[in-house]
């Protein structure tokens, strides 16, 4: 009898909880359909990732093939071809990505976002680059033979710096774009698959220039989508349920949680019309 109490008494306060979460974001059935479609490719980038990893260190499925699937890309490379790759690995370059991602966090900020969403390509580069040096390191893996590779490259090759830095950046961008500034869906839609194309052509460029196995740049892919989405629910629930106004609670350590959500939704103000002109 204690034990269905207890379980009833659960249910309400879960039940409670999430018309609680509800209310705070506001969210029509169209905004939860979106969160249970974030949810769930954020599911399936892991799997993804999961899979490609165990082939990966067991040298078998995908590992296996993939000497074969390269020279599909090496076989058929034109100059046409090899000159645009040379071009487009560069979108996945960390230097490039990172001004990118300060870029659009400045404008993004300027645009009235809150800092947490503002920096959220910032973050994702951080944490996914962090997490591609650490599968690097751990899996060791070589590259391609030095004849297939037409740019050098040093580092060990599992997964791909590029694909996990363009996925990242621009997926977060993409995702933060259709969610907090567009407004049309047919923009939205446009803004998503066009951070996946340019995702993909950076991923391609590696295997025209040789310096990738395919199962690299299907993990990076994977991994950079992994830390998009993450960051990007994370941002998106922050922004949604951090109070505006909170009472002052007088525990220390609820009152640095409070400060701290306070500045990570901290949006930038903007002059009135009256300021502007004064000045």
């Amino acid at each position: 009898m204690a034990v269905a109490t207890r379980l009833d008494r659960l249910g309400r306060r879960l039940v409670t909880g999430a018309r609680l979460v509800s209310r705070r974001l506001g969210l029509t059935w169209q905004g939860w359909c979106v969160l249970a479609a974030g949810i769930l490719a954020l599911g399936a980038a892991l799997a993804v990732l999961a899979g490609v990893s165990e082939d990966v260190t067991q040298h078998n499925g995908l590992a296996s093939s993939d000497p074969s699937h390269l020279r599909f890309f090496t076989d058929h490379r034109p100059d046409l071809l090899v000159h645009a790759s040379r071009i487009v690995t560069d979108f996945g370059n960390a230097a490039v990505v990172a001004i990118i991602a300060i870029a659009a966090g400045v404008l993004l900020w300027r645009h009235g976002l809150p800092l947490a969403v503002a920096a959220a390509p910032l973050i994702t580069l951080g944490v996914a680059a962090f997490l591609g040096d650490v599968a690097k390191r751990l899996v060791d893996r070589g590259r391609p033979p030095v004849s297939l590779r037409l740019i050098v490259e040093g580092e060990p090759s599992f997964p791909s710096g590029h694909a996990t830095n363009a996925a990242g950046v621009y997926l977060t961008l993409g995702l933060v774009l259709a969610v907090f500034v567009f407004r049309r869906p047919l923009l939205r839609v446009a803004v998503v698959v066009s951070a996946a194309l340019v995702t993909c052509a950076v991923g391609l460029s590696r295997l025209v220039l040789g310096v990738h196995w395919p199962s690299d740049v299907l993990a990076g892919w994977a991994l950079g989508a992994v830390v998009a989405l993450s960051v990007t629910l994370a941002a998106t629930l922050l922004v949604g349920l951090c109070p505006r106004n909170p009472a002052r609670p007088s525990n220390r350590f609820q009152r640095m949680v409070i400060g701290v959500g306070q500045f990570l939704t901290l949006e930038r103000r903007r002059r009135t019309r009256r300021s502007l002109q004064a000045a």
